[in-house]
């Protein structure tokens, strides 16, 4: 069972049911806040995407207790993160020069890297400190053109950005938007099911907005962007935690 409860009331948020309302207490941001936050060009500006990255793989590999200009690695495996305020966006040139490279989600994707699974391929940041493009931004920045898998990708980046740093871990456990994530991150990996593609894109476009997939009636689904606690009003102040939604028992390295 959890140790921290993420919401004191969340509706099921699936592919069939009905939303009342976000996790009051959830974090999101657009995915194209993240992709211009995903780099540190401009003096004043933190690459959020690769510290909250970075801070739940040190949730998942306890020995390594990377520590960041905004994170904190705790002595109970969790990492604290606070990006208030957030600075200018640090990575229009890379988001730019991203979306001119050929290499995205299903065409010729780096490997090598530790990171969240997106689509069946793993998006994370660059261990080795090259020059290069690292996963995150290919997948952020991308212009999908007539590929709708692309635009899916960039979605379910995002949301997982937005549900390591609520605490969901890497598949979003506990929060309003894991079953979502799960079916569509599942639909993203196997070739088809266009329509099932663009209702996921929808609904997580909605979920990263601060929205709510309303489905009174099936006929007339839509995004509730009225609502009284918005995930995209919240500080980005968060604890970053493993996926079991438990941390990671302390793993101290030898002194």
């Amino acid at each position: 069972m959890r140790s921290t409860i993420l919401f004191a009331a969340c509706l099921v948020f699936s592919m069939g049911s009905v939303v009342g309302q976000v996790n009051a207490q959830e974090i999101c941001r657009t995915a194209g806040f993240w992709g211009t936050h995903a780099g540190n060009e401009k003096p004043g500006s933190t690459n959020i995407s690769e510290e909250v990255i970075r801070a739940w793989l040190s949730t998942v590999n306890s020995h390594d207790q990377t520590a960041t200009d905004k994170c904190t690695y705790e002595m109970d495996g969790t990492v604290i993160c606070n990006f208030e305020p957030p600075g200018q966006a640090g990575s229009p040139k890379a988001c730019r020069d991203a979306k001119k490279n050929d290499i995205t989600l299903l065409n010729n994707f780096p490997i090598g890297y530790e990171g969240i699974d997106i689509c069946g391929q793993i998006i994370s940041v660059d261990p080795n400190g090259t020059d290069q493009i690292p996963p995150v931004l290919e997948a952020l920045c991308v212009s999908p053109g007539e590929d709708s898998k692309l635009q899916l990708g960039r979605q379910l980046t995002a949301a997982a950005l937005n549900c390591l740093l609520s605490g969901g871990g890497s598949d979003c456990t506990g929060t309003s938007i894991e079953p979502v994530f799960a079916a569509c991150n599942s639909t993203c990996a196997v070739s088809g099911q266009e329509d099932q593609v663009n209702t996921c894109i929808e609904k997580l476009d909605c979920f990263n907005n601060g929205g709510a997939w309303n489905e009174d009636d099936p006929q007339a689904m839509y995004c509730q962007m009225d609502l009284a606690e918005s995930c995209h009003a919240k500080p980005l102040i968060g604890t970053v935690m493993s996926d079991s939604g438990e941390p990671e028992d302390p793993e101290l390295p030898p002194q």
